[in-house]
């Protein structure tokens, strides 16, 4: 055994007196007489005669000795070397990845790597010092530089992992942060595995590996994705087996919840295999694809990765066309803007004939058909129509105003001067974006199911197009008339994966609702919205307004469906083996001494007291008889 006060031992020194005094006591037995005067001169002699006395055995004596034993020995903590994984500062990264999720280890892996880091803070000495660190897509800190085993304990309870990746990048530079500090410091990385080779940034003090995991066997739906053709819609769906062995599975594919094929799949160890469906309808629609038991050679140990969404807007980018009599201009700013590609019609003289086919932007730049065809609507410098009326025209322009609308972000008239403009009533179904003391120079809304956008002038009569606003302006407008979504999710999106969402619609907040239902509300700024909250697989719905779009998240991720544990990992040059158990702590036992001090007081006062009692009477009290009177 070993102390780490041991000077405290010297309080042992306090039995001596103890025992002193008790060879002091004079010891007498009662007894009744009638008188004690004949006893005074007999007491004095003796106590003058006999001041030491020889020490007879006494159940009090040894109680009062066992009890200074125990409290000396508690104070000089002793305690007992165990196994530990480290002591001093230490920081334990606990992987709350997708992968951590699986079940080759019962019940989870997530809850193997939870005991371990239970292991770790029962071996925690009382010097030792440790902060958690949940690692996912947005590491955490749980706890930092705590010693209370108690609130390391309750911190780790409540930590919980997510079907995400794990960004170790951010992950080792908040543990290197946490152990910066600290003459030695080891860090703790509980994971199955995962991280990158390259850079990582280096950790200060030693580096530990706990490794979690047991089997690789798992069938994950690694892509799904759509595709317009001329025949309608082509899906696609791949499925991939990270395991070692030949596995089958039943493919379920569904159209907005439901089922319209299943197909059954063999899949060699590290190939993929496809089910193709083609000719769908050409209609917007969410898609869903499931992996299931076929109940012939299915395993799998992770569910997270055997669900995938996608969402289906027929058109893409959209159809555009340019009429115009010739505005160099508008040609250059519509050619540069993203998504636009127009198809371009120049006006000599006379009616404006559309071509055949249909559009889903119509561009019209001074001139118009009889008949306004069908499909969202970009006027500039427009002659009277059926949306509006054209009272005529307005030579002098001054008091030029930009509203508060999300479509303006960024535009600026101020340094902006027009010559002349058409006057122009401006319709109920219409917001005004530029005004005027003569009227609106530019105005948008949604009228007869199309939206459609005004700009009142004639470019060439002004030198907005020498403004770093105009296109500014016109990609405005374009995000807003063009069919196009107002985010682009076109690749897919991964689960904690930031997604910029462009302002669209007549309203500046924004409603955003989970696969799990959760609602919650955003509000545009002049550069849109990011959002961040995309933990959780499923299809997202944005609704500003009357407006709404909807976007997936899934776990397309080898990194966290190929569940093969490792038993090393890099970081750096440095390779970091499996941890090992030969390290020692200390296991302090002057709890249980103090303790074991405090029962033997109880019971030494018990037999104290029962010597200051009768017999007769503890007899009577035990029932074993009565007292005599």
């Amino acid at each position: 055994m070993n102390f780490l006060t041991p000077a405290a031992l010297g309080l042992a020194a306090i039995a001596l007196p103890i025992i002193l005094l008790y060879m002091l006591k004079l010891r007498r037995q009662p007894v009744q007489i009638s008188s004690t005067m004949l006893w005074q001169m007999l007491l004095r002699d003796r106590q003058a005669n006999t001041p030491w006395q020889r020490l007879k055995r006494n159940l009090l004596l040894l109680l009062q000795l066992l009890i200074l034993a125990a409290l000396v020995i508690a104070l000089a903590r002793p305690f007992t070397p165990i196994p530990t994984v480290a002591s001093g500062s230490v920081v334990v990264v606990l992987d709350g990845s997708a992968s951590m999720l699986a079940s080759d280890v019962s019940p989870s892996r997530f809850e193997a790597a939870q005991d371990a880091a239970e292991g770790i803070i029962a071996g925690l000495s009382s010097n030792s010092q440790m902060t958690l660190i949940l690692a996912n897509a947005q590491p955490q800190t749980l706890i930092s530089n705590e010693s209370n085993k108690g609130a390391l304990r309750q911190a780790l309870s409540e930590a919980t992992p997510r079907t995400t990746e794990t960004d170790w990048s951010a992950t080792l530079a908040l543990a290197a942060g946490a152990n910066s500090g600290a003459s030695s410091g080891t860090t703790i990385i509980i994971s199955d595995g995962g991280l990158p080779n390259e850079g990582l940034p280096p950790l200060p003090g030693e580096i530990r590996f706990v490794p979690i995991g047991a089997s690789g066997e798992n069938l994950a739906i690694s892509a799904l994705a759509l595709r317009a053709t001329t025949q309608g819609a082509d899906l696609l769906a791949s499925v991939t087996n990270y395991g070692e062995s030949q596995r089958s599975a039943l493919v379920s594919l569904y159209r907005n919840g439901e089922l319209f094929d299943a197909q059954r799949v063999s899949i060699a160890p590290g190939e993929t295999a496809s089910v193709v469906q083609s000719g769908l309808p050409d209609e917007s629609a969410v898609y869903e694809a499931r992996l299931e038991d076929d109940g012939e050679n299915w395993q799998d140990q992770l569910a997270s990765d055997n669900q995938a969404f996608a969402t289906y807007t027929p058109g893409g980018e959209g159809r555009t066309l340019f009429v115009s009599k010739g505005n160099f201009f508008l040609e250059q700013v519509l050619t540069s803007l993203p998504d636009i590609e127009p198809f371009r019609l120049v006006v000599e003289s006379g009616e404006v004939v559309l071509p055949t086919g249909s559009f889903d932007l119509y561009i019209f730049d001074g001139v118009l058909p009889e008949e306004l065809p069908e499909g969202n609507l970009l006027l500039v410098n427009p002659p009277d129509n059926e949306l509006f009326n054209v009272l005529g025209e307005i030579s002098e322009v001054s008091g030029v105003t930009v509203t508060d609308n999300p479509l303006n972000r960024f535009v600026d008239f101020s340094a902006v001067n027009i010559l002349k403009t058409r006057q122009i009533e401006t319709p109920d179904w219409a917001d005004v974006l530029v005004d005027s003391e003569s009227g609106s120079l530019v105005f948008a809304g949604e009228t007869g199911g199309r939206k459609v956008a005004v700009v009142g002038f004639d470019l060439r009569d002004s030198d907005l197009p020498l403004q770093i606003t105009f296109p500014i302006l016109f990609g405005n407008l374009a995000n807003y008339l063009s069919p196009g979504l107002p985010f682009d999710a076109s690749a897919g999106l991964q689960p904690g994966e930031g997604l910029n969402i462009r302002p669209f619609g007549n309203s500046r907040t924004v409603q955003i609702t989970t696969p799990s239902r959760a609602i919650s509300e955003f509000q545009f700024d002049t550069n849109g919205l990011l959002y961040t909250d995309t933990q959780e697989t499923g299809i997202y719905t944005i609704r500003a307004g009357e407006e709404a779009h909807t976007f997936a998240v899934n776990l397309f991720s080898s990194a966290e469906s190929n569940l093969s544990p490792q038993t090393e990992v890099q970081i750096g040059r440095t390779e970091i083996g499996p941890t090992s158990e030969s390290a020692l702590g200390e296991l302090e036992l002057w709890p249980w001494l103090a303790g074991l001090g405090l029962l033997i007081l109880l019971v030494e006062w018990w037999v104290y007291q029962g010597r200051q009692i009768d017999p007769q009477v503890w007899r009577q009290r035990l029932g074993l008889g009565k007292a005599r009177n």
